[in-house]
C-alpha cells in the first residue's frame, strides 16, 4: 500500500478516524446502519431532478450519462457557498430542489430550521462502495443527529495556498504567504471565515483555533485580533474571490501570484498547463468534507436516490475527481484516477501534512451569525 494513495487505500480514512476532533466511537453504529439492509434497484424515471450544488459538482458528461442511464432529466443550479445555499432553502421553506450538497459541518445549523429531512441508506445499492470510515467521519462532522442520518459524504478536499510558480521564486510553506507585503496588489482569497481561521492559525490564536467553536464569548476576542490583522493587510489583497470560475481566472491569466483556493483549484490549473502548484501550508491544510442532503420539501426522491447511487459508483466517482481534483468517499475510485492526479498530490501532501490537517468544526445557527458579523466588518473596513 502506498503511503499516500489516498483514493486507493485506506491511508487516509484511517486517518480520518484518528483526527482529535473526530471523537472515538461517536455516531459509529448509527454511521453503519442500514449498510446491510436490503436495497432495492432504481428503475428508470422520466421525472425531473432537481440538483442544488457547488459549481463544478455535476459536470456535463457525468449528467448526460446519468439521463443515458437513468432516462431522468437533470437541472443543475449553483450556489457559491454554504450560507447562500441555506438562505435559499430558508426562503423556500425548503423546497424547489430535490438534492443539495452542502458541506457537512453546515447540517446542524440548516437543521436548527428543520431544512432537512433523513436520509433511507437502503435506497442507495452502491452505499456498499462507501469508504467505512469517511461514513463515519461524515456523521462525526454533522451528518448524524439524534441518532438519524441527515447527510451523508460526497467529496473531501482541503485549503491551502496556490502560488505562481513563475512569479513566486520560493515554494510557499504557511498561510502567512496571503500577508506578504512582496506580492501586494498581487493576493487574494474569499472574503469569508475560512480567512479569519487560516490567519488565526498563522498568528498561533486560540488553540489552533479550536476555541472559536465554544462560544461567542470564547471566540469574540480571537477574532478581533484576526479582523485587526485583516483590516491591516487589506491594502495588499488585489480582489476578494467567491467563486471557482473566478478564482480560476484570477489565477489563470496571472492577475495575481498568491492565493488562498482549495487543493483542487490549484490542481487543475496546473493540470490544464497553468504555472501553478497547490501547497499545504505547514499550520495545517484546513480540511472540508462535502456530502449529499435531502431538503425537507423535495418532492423527486428517487431521482435524488438515483443520483447519489450513480455518483457512488466508483467509475462515475474516479471520472468526477479526474475532472474536478477532489476526492471522493468512494473506495475503489482509485482504479479510474488519472496517474498525473496521483503524482499532483503526492507533491502537495507528505506524511506529515497528512498528520497535520486541521478539520472544520460543527457550525450552528449562532456561529453562522457571529461569523457574518466580522466578515460584512472585513469587507466594509
Amino acid at each position: 500500500m502506498k503511503e499516500l494513495d489516498v483514493y486507493g487505500s485506506r491511508f487516509l480514512a484511517a486517518k480520518l478516524s484518528r483526527r482529535a476532533v473526530l471523537r472515538t466511537g461517536v455516531g459509529a453504529a448509527a454511521a453503519a446502519a442500514g449498510l446491510g439492509a436490503p436495497r432495492r434497484t432504481l428503475g428508470q424515471s422520466s421525472g425531473p431532478l432537481n440538483l442544488f450544488t457547488w459549481e463544478g459538482y455535476a459536470p456535463k458528461d457525468l449528467v448526460a450519462k446519468f439521463e443515458r442511464e437513468t432516462g431522468i432529466k437533470v437541472t443543475v443550479t449553483y450556489y457559491a457557498s454554504n450560507g447562500e445555499l441555506i438562505s435559499k432553502l430558508k426562503a423556500t421553506k425548503a423546497t424547489g430542489y430535490d438534492l443539495v450538497q452542502p458541506s457537512v459541518t453546515l447540517i446542524p445549523a440548516a437543521m436548527d430550521d428543520d431544512l432537512y429531512q433523513p436520509v433511507d441508506l437502503g435506497k442507495i445499492t452502491n452505499a456498499k462502495n462507501l469508504i467505512p470510515t469517511m461514513l463515519k467521519a461524515s456523521g462525526e462532522l454533522g451528518g448524524m443527529i439524534k441518532g438519524k442520518r441527515y447527510g451523508l459524504p460526497f467529496d473531501w478536499g482541503t485549503e491551502g495556498i496556490s502560488y505562481n510558480t513563475k512569479q513566486v521564486k520560493k515554494r510557499p510553506d504557511s498561510f502567512g504567504a496571503i500577508h506578504d507585503a512582496t506580492y501586494k496588489g498581487r493576493i487574494t482569497y474569499r472574503a469569508t471565515f475560512h480567512v479569519f481561521v487560516s490567519t488565526g492559525l498563522w498568528m498561533g490564536l486560540g488553540n489552533r483555533m479550536r476555541d472559536i467553536y465554544v462560544s461567542k464569548e470564547k471566540a469574540t476576542p480571537i477574532l478581533d485580533k484576526v479582523l485587526a490583522k485583516l483590516t491591516e493587510d487589506k491594502k495588499l489583497v488585489k480582489t476578494y474571490w467567491s467563486t471557482a470560475q473566478e478564482i480560476e481566472t484570477l489565477l489563470g491569466n496571472e492577475e495575481v501570484y498568491v492565493a488562498e483556493t482549495w487543493d483542487g483549484t490549484g490542481w487543475k490549473l496546473e493540470k490544464n498547463g497553468k504555472p501553478v502548484k497547490f501547497v499545504a501550508p505547514k499550520e495545517g491544510a484546513m480540511t472540508w468534507m462535502d456530502g449529499f442532503a435531502l431538503p425537507r420539501g423535495a418532492k423527486n426522491l428517487d431521482q435524488a436516490y438515483a443520483w447519489i447511487n450513480f455518483m457512488y459508483d466508483p467509475k462515475n466517482a474516479g471520472a468526477f475527481t479526474n475532472d474536478q481534483r477532489y476526492g471522493t468517499a468512494v473506495e475503489g475510485a482509485a482504479n479510474f484516477l488519472d496517474p498525473a492526479f496521483k503524482k499532483q498530490y503526492q507533491a502537495s501532501f507528505s506524511k506529515k501534512d497528512i498528520d497535520n490537517l486541521w478539520w472544520y468544526g460543527i457550525e450552528h445557527s449562532w456561529w453562522l451569525d457571529m461569523f457574518s458579523g466580522y466578515v460584512d466588518r472585513l469587507k466594509a473596513a
